[in-house]
């Protein structure tokens, strides 16, 4: 099958969820025999080399685009445009016009838009594009969630009221968008609910992001050290920088006065100066750059996911259970993922019920090797890179044959 996918940033390199998710479904789906063409936004912050990417597909072609945002362009955007101003950022049109030469130059299958950022781009297409094949959106948040759950949190009235306001905005866009898409790809069942309470009615599947089970199976020349809680992800991205401040703030003085002993290391790319003084602080090992995640994880006890507000799939959360580790999570944090409290996870929201989790782990190494144990084997079995290429497979070729059916 021949695939147009259409690609917000160039994902590299591999240190948030995003990156890993969007790269992995390339490449897999590459592997399992399709014609991957690639068309990126090459953006400032993660300006990447596109010929990078040609290991794992068939072409490349990139845009650069400068999305930073600022304060000017926000105000402009709030008064001037009814668009959301975080989605706003990724749009240019000499991409617009690249996507839609492409299409007429080109046979394709399916077109598939990976990010809900550039969902607007299909616009284009279906003005400037005769009889454009099957267009497909991958969702990686439901993104107007992720403003409310910030909102809710935020403690800064002027910053609150925004979140609120670009929570409604973006909820407009993606209510808009949604139904302009031959089949959206959910990455998580309660995001595919949220689809429907907002109205849409269009066809839609789960599919989650995944795991390189290779990579992220235990090493037995790492060992855990004992009492040792780790966390890792991408610190630019504000829904794990707000979980980072809660878990020194609130969560590891609690911890501290059952264990006195027990360490947090707390791991990401792109943390700010600030972040990493803020954590020290309040006692907590910061680590700007780890070489390798799987390493990392597996070196430390316990996995702890604090996340208040955010959405998706927290991919570190399936890399820790491929790597057989016990996990203690807020129920944000492990939406989308199958695991069970007190069977594959532990489950708590307030800082007083992560600490008591956390303890219960560290006094009980018979629940947290049944946890791990159960865990592993819910990754091996539902979250390899393979499974969910042919996944998006059959999705292509379900929305393929319904295009050509419905075009007689």
């Amino acid at each position: 099958m021949r695939i147009l996918y259409i690609l917000n940033r160039i994902p590299l390199p591999l240190t948030d969820g995003g990156a890993i998710c969007s790269y992995n479904s390339v490449k897999f789906l590459h592997a399992a025999g399709h014609e991957v063409h690639l068309l990126a936004l090459n953006t400032n912050k993660h300006h990447q080399d596109p010929a990078q990417m040609l290991d794992v597909c068939t072409s490349i072609d990139a845009v650069d685009i400068v999305t930073d945002v600022r304060a000017l362009d926000a105000a402009r955007n709030l008064v001037f445009s009814r668009r959301p101003y975080i989605a706003e950022r990724f749009h240019k049109e000499i991409f617009a016009n690249l996507i839609c030469a492409t299409l007429h130059d080109e046979e394709f299958d399916v077109v598939h838009i990976d990010h809900t950022m550039i969902a607007w781009y299909v616009d284009a297409i279906r003005a400037r594009v005769p009889k454009p094949p099957p267009i497909v959106l991958r969702t990686h948040n439901i993104e107007h969630i992720i403003q409310e759950r910030l909102a809710a949190h935020e403690r800064n009235p002027a910053k609150k009221w925004y979140r609120q306001f670009l929570a409604r905005r973006m909820k407009a866009y993606e209510t808009a968008y949604f139904p302009k898409f031959d089949a959206i790809m959910a990455i998580t069942p309660e995001e595919q609910a949220m689809m429907r309470d907002m109205g849409y009615t269009g066809k839609t599947e789960l599919i989650p992001a995944g795991v390189n089970i290779a990579e992220f199976s235990p090493k037995p020349s790492i060992q855990a050290r004992s009492e040792t809680l780790c966390y890792i992800g991408g610190m630019d991205w504000q829904p794990n920088i707000e979980a980072v401040q809660w878990c020194v703030r609130e969560v590891l003085p609690l911890v501290r006065r059952m264990n006195p002993r027990v360490e947090m290391h707390i791991a990401g790319k792109r943390m700010s100066a600030e972040l990493r003084a803020f954590g020290e602080a309040h006692g907590a090992f910061m680590h700007p750059d780890v070489p390798s995640a799987a390493d990392f994880l597996q070196s430390h006890a316990i996995l702890l996911v604090p996340l208040l507000s955010g959405g998706g799939m927290r991919l570190k959360i399936v890399e820790a259970m491929s790597l057989g580790m016990p996990i203690v999570s807020t129920r944000v944090g492990a939406e989308g993922i199958a695991v069970k409290h007190g069977e594959s996870i532990l489950l708590a929201d307030t800082a007083q019920d992560v600490a008591h989790a956390i303890t219960q782990l560290l006094h009980s190494p018979d629940l947290a090797q049944t946890l791990a144990r159960n865990a592993r084997k819910i990754a091996l079995r539902e979250y390899s890179w393979e499974t969910i290429a042919q996944k998006m497979g059959l999705l292509y070729e379900q929305v393929r044959k319904e295009s050509s059916k419905a075009q007689g």
